[in-house]
């Protein structure tokens, strides 16, 4: 999928364990080609892996979707949602980034810059003086990349 400003990644973690054999605690990765899909993704796929994770039955799926999208209601921001909806599911698994590749490109928080960080390490012209500057629209490809080499790399 190439990366476009309406791309979405979503990281999760496996809390149900503390170390994985393959040292990233069973961290997943999901592109999503718009904010509605990657909210979709949430309360279908994200919701399925908690359920088998937690071995969830039906009536508590439906109940766990519910409460999901009354906190998506109530909170002010895609930041305080997964923060509300990581809450709830605290020894299974928890969202570590859920945003735009734009946002990743020039966001100010640990996660988006370490990524930005492996990107100019890996792809372009690193400065240490900002080694993790915004990355520009054109070589989102390679932030992408990034993200995949960080998640590779990182013990989240």
């Amino acid at each position: 999928m190439s990366r476009s400003t309406d791309s979405w990644a979503i990281v999760h973690i496996d809390d149900s364990y503390n170390a994985s054999v393959l040292g990233s605690r069973g961290t997943k990765l999901h592109w999503c080609n718009s904010r509605a899909q990657a909210i979709e993704f949430i309360y279908d796929e994200y919701l399925a892996i908690l359920a088998d994770t937690g071995e969830m039955d039906g009536a508590l799926v439906h109940a766990a979707k519910q409460r999901f999208k009354v906190l998506q209601q109530q909170a002010y921001s895609d930041a305080e949602w997964i923060e509300n909806v990581n809450e709830l599911t605290v020894d299974l698994r928890h969202i570590i980034w859920f945003g735009s590749i734009a946002e990743m490109a020039e966001l100010n928080n640990d996660f988006a810059c370490a990524v930005r960080e492996v990107y100019w390490e890996e792809f372009g012209d690193y400065d240490e003086d900002d080694p993790s500057a915004y990355v520009p629209e054109d070589e989102w490809s390679e932030l992408s990349e990034a993200l995949v080499e960080y998640l590779g790399r990182a013990i989240v």
